[in-house]
């Protein structure tokens, strides 16, 4: 890759940010689809956010912004505009630059564990949902659901007031029952870990899933190399499973689309391809 001045950046924000798994995947992305841009983490506190995406708006090369924990609320709040689904859910995941020198905002985060759900021949049509974790990915996920046709999706989060808030979003903007309940798995069809329990090795199980019959759905958000501990107890019961990683596989394509990246391949596929290609496996 030549560093010169026509190179474009596409930064993703969070905090922490050094386990986010985006630059592998764009920067392999990237030349694969003849577009000469770098994805670049960088580190920034949720004090210095707003001034740091105020400021990046100034830079004419900047792509857009990938925005992570735990920064997708104020992000949202930054952007100004937002797209009629990140409207609903309250935050974003992604950024575009705009004329007038604003941004808009969008979040793909349910789209894309919806989608991955697809790919493996599942849908959450009719299913009951649970979903721990009401902060900006866990509510995508529970809009996504709903809107995929979930018959309830309800929520559980160590703070009851954000949980209580999103579920009465859910029952107002997407029309689905809705109810903040312990973090229980057991009576429920799709259960899905939006927490960020499981980052860290000594981080305490985000489910109960004693009761389960080994017919559920069990996904994880976290990104790991193996599986997380949910992941692991679900698969010892027998359940279906669903890694982080593949919800962000599955939202890449939309994310080029809104970054007007309109050509190329950024499906699933092309994700694994690029990447044992830029690392020789």
């Amino acid at each position: 890759m030549a560093l010169d001045g026509a190179l474009r950046v596409l930064p993703i924000v969070g905090d922490p940010v050094a386990q986010v798994r985006s630059p592998a995947v764009w920067n392999a992305l990237f030349p694969r689809n003849g577009i000469h841009a770098v994805c670049v983490p960088f580190h920034v506190k949720p004090d210095d956010l707003t001034g740091f995406i105020r400021g990046l708006r100034g830079a004419v090369n900047v792509l857009g912004l990938i925005v992570t924990i735990p920064h997708k609320a104020a992000a949202a709040v930054a952007a100004g505009t937002l797209t009629e689904r990140a409207r609903k859910v309250g935050t974003a995941n992604m950024l575009r630059p705009i004329a007038g020198g604003r941004w808009e905002g969008d979040i793909l985060d349910g789209e894309g564990f919806v989608r991955a759900l697809a790919a493996d021949g599942r849908s959450p049509n009719g299913l009951r949902a649970l979903v721990t974790g009401a902060g900006g990915v866990g509510s995508a996920i529970a809009f996504a659901l709903a809107e995929a046709g979930a018959a309830r999706v309800d929520i559980a989060d160590i703070d009851a007031a954000r949980a209580a808030a999103l579920t009465q979003r859910l029952a107002l903007l997407a029309r689905v029952p809705a109810a903040v309940v312990a973090a229980k798995g057991a009576g429920y069809d799709l259960i899905v870990n939006a927490s960020p329990l499981g980052m860290r090795t000594d981080d305490p199980m985000p489910i109960d899933l004693s009761g389960l019959t080994g017919r559920e759905i069990v996904g994880d958000v976290v990104i790991s190399a193996v599986d997380t501990p949910v992941l692991a107890a679900a698969k010892a019961l027998g359940c279906h499973t669903q890694p982080g990683s593949a919800m962000t596989d599955h939202q890449i394509a939309g994310m080029a689309a809104f970054l007007g990246l309109t050509t190329g391949d950024w499906s699933p596929a092309a994700i694994r391809a690029s990447i044992r290609a830029s690392t020789g496996g």
